[in-house]
């Protein structure tokens, strides 16, 4: 269930196509990925434009292009400027611009109806959703990308990229305040225009979905977070000083960026059901049918080793310990059995959901200091997997051991998604 529109058109130069795309994307400040046979637009966080092309046959054959673009949970703002965008690029570049758009702004171009007759039905099935099935679920999501980690279990609570809401409050504050109570704070782009709510939603999403709320030295990518976070903030300020904001959690990231704060601390402060930042707290990744829980501010890398091979890693590269690494694989047939040999010290053997698991320890030197390594396997039906947690202290132990136990395994099946109209 989502908005969105498609299209098709013809151009006689690809090259010449690309480089307006390039310049009108660099004069609004659009994000822009360009390849041989594709292109992405970004126009904010959860709002990209797509296109691709192919020549067609003969000697004056045409580019043919085809696009799509998905409007939510971006926000009807976001759907506006695309529409805009693709408008102006085919009075530029394009023949024969075909657009198949479900809301018909294409052709009225009147904002606040495609808001109302599309975007809030839109939001309001979500809401019926998450009324007639959220308390079926442990971990309830909607628009989240179920190929990244998963925030901790709140039973009665739904994860969105904006956040975590309280089912039973949002249902209650919707029906008082009406369902743009739950626009503001769902969509990115809700309005026309880049005001104020675009700029503290954007953060919003940094800060739930992305920041690790760790000090910007850590590296460019938690830099690059916080100061998106710090910046969307303060304009989100100077547009409109009345609108409340995540004031605690902006001063906090000032911290961890070495920033002085320009927001007042006594500023209009946001509500929110739950503390801000789903990494804050523990989050659980998916390797093959294995789900592992760690600290939300471990980052994954692939590590590669000298022979071209790696394995999955996660660490915090502030710190020294602990670093995890997952490897597994998968028999053609039969059900995996633990390794016989075992030279980890305590073994343990101990029931997971899906499957077994055995833990023990070992002591080894690294550069001529004493180091631990937290060893477990897991098997569960063919599927074997290996996890480490390389640490410096003993007193880490524990708390390692705490993670492992809380593997599980899943059945091997596809993931479960619900799609319905949005018709009232």
């Amino acid at each position: 269930m989502s908005i969105g529109f498609t299209f098709k058109a013809k151009t006689r130069k690809i090259d010449a196509l690309k480089e307006s795309v390039k310049e009108m994307a660099e004069e609004s400040g659009y994000g822009l990925a360009l390849n041989e046979n594709w292109l992405t637009v970004s126009f904010c966080t959860m709002g990209d434009l797509s296109m691709e092309w192919e020549r067609e046959s003969g000697l004056r054959g045409q580019w043919l292009i085809t696009g799509n673009c998905c409007s939510t949970p971006a926000g009807a703002g976001f759907h506006a400027a695309a529409i805009r965008f693709l408008d102006e690029l085919g009075q530029k570049r394009l023949s024969e611009l075909l657009v198949d758009d479900e809301t018909e702004y294409y052709h009225h171009r009147d904002f606040e109806r495609m808001k109302r007759e599309h975007f809030y039905p839109w939001l309001n099935a979500l809401k019926r959703h998450c009324a007639e099935r959220g308390s079926g679920y442990s971990n309830f999501c909607l628009c989240w990308d179920m190929e990244q980690y998963q925030p901790e279990e709140v039973p009665g609570t739904v994860i969105t990229p904006m956040g975590r809401f309280n089912i039973e409050n949002m249902i209650k504050q919707t029906e008082k305040n009406s369902i743009s109570w739950l626009a503001e704070r769902f969509f990115i782009w809700d309005n026309e225009e880049k005001d104020a709510l675009y700029y503290r939603n954007t953060a919003l999403n940094y800060l739930w979905e992305q920041c690790c709320f760790v000090p910007s030295r850590r590296s460019s990518e938690d830099s690059v977070c916080n100061q998106m976070i710090i910046d969307s903030l303060e304009q989100a300020a100077v547009l409109n000083p009345g609108l409340p904001l995540p004031v605690d959690a902006y001063r906090e990231i000032c911290s961890l960026a070495d920033r002085a704060p320009s927001i007042k601390e006594d500023a209009p402060k946001m509500e929110s059901d739950y503390p801000v930042g789903f990494r804050k707290r523990e989050v659980t990744h998916s390797f093959g049918t294995l789900r592992l829980t760690l600290p939300g501010r471990l980052k994954y890398e692939w590590e590669t080793y000298g022979d071209g091979d790696g394995c999955n890693m996660w660490r915090d590269s502030a710190s020294d310990s602990p670093v995890w690494r997952v490897s597994g694989f998968r028999l053609r047939s039969g059900n995996a059995e633990f390794p016989e040999e075992c030279s980890q010290n305590e073994p343990e053997e101990f029931e997971i959901p899906g499957g077994r698991a055995r833990i023990g320890w070992i002591e080894y030197e690294e550069d001529g200091q004493t180091a631990f390594q937290a060893v477990c396997d897991v098997v569960s039906g063919p599927s074997q997997y290996l996890i480490t947690a390389a640490y410096m202290h003993k007193e880490e132990k524990d708390g390692i051991y705490a993670l492992m136990r809380k593997l599980k395994t899943v059945p091997d099946t596809p993931a479960v998604t619900n799609t319905e109209s949005y018709a009232q």
